[in-house]
């Protein structure tokens, strides 16, 4: 009877709570950092279909991202999140393919194309959080991001001894963020892991360049020998997903 007694209390003894009062602060702060790939969803153009060349990122080069964090708490489950950071050594490989059987178009020396972002980054997200399970919470999220790609600050199209401009980009771009993740409540900090997918909804294409002289703004296109590389290509979307260590 006693041995019974103290299995049943040993049972029902609570384990402890690693920082209780964490999520009751009304705001908080905190920093992360993560690993991310870059990807496009490119459309093709009627002179891709009609010219037998079809554009795609064959290859995708990791990058990373380190960001800072201000926590909003609006309510026991739900957070506002202002994630301002910077993501860059991403990589696209941009790979063209005729499937011509004369007369190419596309140089093989300039085949792929390399495509490289570096962004500054202005993420809003609202997090909506489970119950707390002794000390781990997982939880979801979503919103908007802004961000301004440094890279992409190419004058003109064209090539040069370190690299090839035949592809170029309008920084500004907007996203819509959807992710999951979890909270591990240690000793001294929460720990978040934190799955997440970026979708950018402006088309980041440029085919032509604003330019002001002594007569007024004009505008320049790529030149003639390196025209086919936009114009086999109608639109581009950025993609972008990110794997996350929130240190709050």
């Amino acid at each position: 009877m006693a041995t019974s007694l103290m299995v049943v209390s040993f049972a029902q003894k609570p384990k402890v709570k690693n920082d209780p009062t964490h999520d009751d602060k009304r705001i908080h702060f905190g920093f992360s950092l993560g690993m991310n790939t870059m990807d496009f969803a490119i459309k093709q153009s009627q002179t891709g279909i009609d010219s037998l060349i079809v554009a795609d990122v064959a290859r995708l080069q990791p990058g990373f991202h380190v960001h800072a964090i201000s926590n909003l708490r609006l309510a026991e489950y739900f957070d506002l999140r202002f994630t301002p950071g910077i993501s860059f050594g991403g990589e696209r490989q941009i790979t063209y393919k005729e499937y011509r059987t004369s007369n190419f178009l596309i140089n093989p020396e300039d085949n792929p194309v390399i495509v490289e972002s570096n962004f500054l980054e202005f993420p809003l997200l609202l997090k909506y959080k489970s119950k707390r399970l002794n000390n781990f919470r997982p939880y979801i999220t979503g919103g908007i991001n802004t961000r301004i790609d440094l890279a992409a600050t190419k004058k003109t199209w064209g090539r040069s001894k370190k690299e090839n401009n035949l592809v170029l980009l309008d920084p500004l771009d907007f996203y819509y963020e959807i992710g999951f993740g979890m909270d591990f409540y240690l000793r001294y900090f929460k720990l978040g892991v934190e799955f997440k997918y970026s979708v950018g909804i402006t088309d980041v294409l440029r085919t032509q360049i604003k330019k002001r002289g002594d007569e007024g703004v004009y505008y320049i296109t790529p030149p003639p020998e390196d025209a086919i590389f936009t114009k086999v290509i109608d639109r581009i979307y950025s993609r972008m997903f990110m794997v996350s260590f929130h240190f709050e």
